[in-house]
């Protein structure tokens, strides 16, 4: 199959590699259609992420089709239109049992060299990570369930309610989840910071009410200001630098909460201080649940969710480096590139899988 390889820092290649196969009873092949670069593909890119280690087959923001199933699948059929869940814990431990397998010590993730990632055109998961898509929803749409997840996540650990006032630093498109995720949750007022207008503008149209440059003004004076000096209810960092860290305890209010959700390259420095001073409570936010993932699909599928403004930029999986470039070098005004595998691969795939020709052939049209 084809694949796009980070295979050392600063590169990007498009290689033949080997197609993963099923092997265990409980999993499911899928023909990647379209999947997403997030930032942490970016930290992969640079060489610094912990665990997507170079060389590595990266991507875990997708939607594709079920090609193949193991015998003991009940759940999903070869023809479904599906995302996925891109981790799953041990299934043993405390926090599995608990339900909080999103914090499994020896949980897998999707995209590193153990778990081969979207970037390939095909990839086989257990069928416990895997999301069926709501009819009307696009496959394009389908691969930004996963980043919504994340805010949807973020939002409902912090328990932000009707009324409450938030800030959002970086509004990226995991800050600009939390900023949906957030105001469907009853937010009145949400400042949400970036040092680029282009974003700022889709937060605003994404209903931020207070969008601040950081490139132009001062965002902690203007935030204070902007609540007489009481600062806000619940902080949410959404972008990995040290000075966003440490004007998060700035602006949230005594006995306030501050989440962090964002990814640091760099071990970051805190002044401890403030959170003795004002009684801050620090939350970490680390992916999401199955939950998560089925209110985010629900709310792209019944409208709740606009994403016609996240999807920036389409190309297609030959010119990965060309997306990766983008995004890290910021060389265009984008929210989300989304990487694209043509239909004509899958057809051949079809031609040569006979599970799958099977199923085609019982329906009236061939979706390709």
């Amino acid at each position: 199959m084809r694949a796009a390889v980070i295979d050392k820092p600063y590169s990007v290649v498009v290689n033949q590699v080997d197609t993963p196969n099923i092997k265990q009873s409980h999993e499911v092949k899928i023909q990647v259609k379209v999947t997403g670069i997030c930032g942490s593909e970016v930290h992969a890119y640079h060489g610094t992420h912990p665990f997507r280690v170079p060389p590595v087959i990266s991507g875990h923001e997708l939607a594709g089709i079920v090609v193949d199933v193991g015998n003991e699948v009940s759940s999903v059929s070869i023809g479904d239109r599906v995302t996925v869940e891109p981790h799953y814990g041990c299934g043993t431990c405390k926090r599995c049992r608990s339900g909080k397998y999103n914090i499994c010590e020896n949980k897998k993730v999707l995209g590193t060299q153990e778990w081969t990632g979207s970037f390939g055109e095909f990839i086989v998961v257990p069928e416990s990570t895997v999301v069926p898509l709501p009819n009307n929803v696009s496959f394009e749409q389908g691969a930004l369930i996963e980043p919504l997840a994340v805010g949807i996540h973020a939002v409902r650990k912090a328990k932000v309610g009707l009324g409450d006032k938030l800030a959002i630093l970086g509004a990226g498109p995991i800050g600009l989840g939390i900023l949906l995720a957030a105001r469907n949750s009853g937010a009145t007022k949400i400042f949400i910071t970036d040092a680029l207008e282009y974003n700022l503008e889709i937060a605003k149209r994404l209903g931020a009410t207070h969008p601040i440059q950081t490139s132009k003004v001062d965002a902690t004076e203007t935030i204070l200001k902007k609540t007489n000096g009481d600062g806000v209810d619940h902080v949410f960092i959404a972008v990995g630098i040290q000075a966003v860290l440490n004007d998060s305890f700035r602006i949230v209010k005594r006995g306030g909460k501050v989440s962090e959700v964002a990814l640091f390259g760099k071990k970051p420095e805190i002044e401890i201080s403030y959170l003795q001073n004002k009684e801050i409570q620090v939350i970490g936010s680390n992916m999401y649940t199955r939950d998560d993932f089925e209110i985010a699909a629900d709310a792209i599928a019944t409208g709740m969710f606009d994403t016609s403004l996240f999807i920036s930029k389409i190309l297609p999986i030959e010119e990965a480096k060309t997306g990766m470039k983008i995004v890290d070098e910021k060389l265009e005004d984008v929210i989300k590139v989304l990487l694209k595998f043509n239909d004509l691969i899958l057809h051949s795939f079809y031609e040569n899988n006979k599970k799958l020709k099977l199923f085609y052939n019982s329906k009236k049209n061939f979706p390709i």
